[in-house]
């Protein structure tokens, strides 16, 4: 085990085929490890998360196209569309197989992914991810469009959905929400919205565990996964709400880390 004191977070970039420039940042070394945020959100949801991660395995943490660093998008992207995104980062990267993991967005790309992409995944990690329909979506729509058509949030806003909403923590929020933009948000929303995850995850062949924040806003759903993929392990955070990486980052990343360990052994 490597001693998380001397463990450092290397800033880089990838140059992809078809989608472009894309950031990310990476510590540690052995099975790879890939980390995917939420909408609106950066790599840098999981520095503190992917220091401990990276005492044993190599831990990466992507911006999304159009997110963070990334190549800005010309067009609205589906969830396969990111999907084929991480295949082509994975390929610059000359990574063949990985843990795939993701939080909301992330994590409705993790389950397109690991049923187009079971091939090159290790296992996948689905955190705080919805599982709607169209149609509860289309209900709910005003709201989605509310949270993300606005990309600045106040102190208040932000602190309404994280536990420790501090004031750098706020900055970067914004910074990322505001590297993103409105247009895209909404565009991410709208390919969450198109790409059935009821169905999506029934493509899973690796092992897979779900992770729900006790306080967060997709348990209530967590009856349609039980029933449909029994399989599939789900664990539940405590102290977390939708962001788990930022509610309890070591927690996260001890739950995230021994399910990994689990599927490979």
């Amino acid at each position: 085990m490597t001693n998380i004191t001397s463990i450092s977070i290397k800033d880089s970039y990838a140059q992809t085929n078809g989608h472009g420039r894309m950031h990310y940042l990476e510590a540690g070394s052995g099975e790879t490890v890939i980390l995917i945020h939420t909408n609106g959100g950066s790599a840098h949801q999981y520095k503190e998360s992917m220091t401990s991660l990276a005492q044993n395995y190599r831990v990466i943490a992507w911006d999304m196209p159009g997110h963070g660093d990334s190549d800005p998008l010309i067009r609205h992207y589906s969830i396969e569309d990111y999907c084929a995104a991480l295949a082509a980062f994975m390929d610059a990267l000359e990574i063949p197989v990985a843990h795939i993991s993701g939080c909301s967005c992330g994590g409705t790309i993790s389950v397109g992914f690991a049923g187009l992409y079971h091939h090159r995944t290790l296992s996948t990690a689905i955190v705080e991810t919805p599982f709607r329909t169209d149609d509860e979506w289309g209900a709910r729509w005003d709201h989605v469009e509310g949270n993300f058509g606005i990309p600045t949030q106040s102190a208040e806003e932000v602190g309404h959905r994280l536990s420790n909403a501090t004031e750098a923590l706020v900055t970067r929020w914004n910074i990322d929400r505001n590297k993103a933009g409105g247009k895209l948000m909404v565009s991410v929303m709208w390919a969450m919205r198109q790409f059935d995850v009821n169905a999506g995850i029934l493509n899973i062949r690796r092992p897979a565990m779900i992770l729900y924040g006790a306080k967060g806003p997709t348990i209530a759903m967590r009856d349609r996964p039980e029933k449909s993929v029994p399989q599939i392990t789900i664990t539940v955070l405590p102290a977390s709400g939708h962001f788990p990486m930022l509610d309890e980052p070591l927690a996260f990343a001890n739950t995230l880390g021994q399910f990994f360990k689990r599927a490979t052994a």
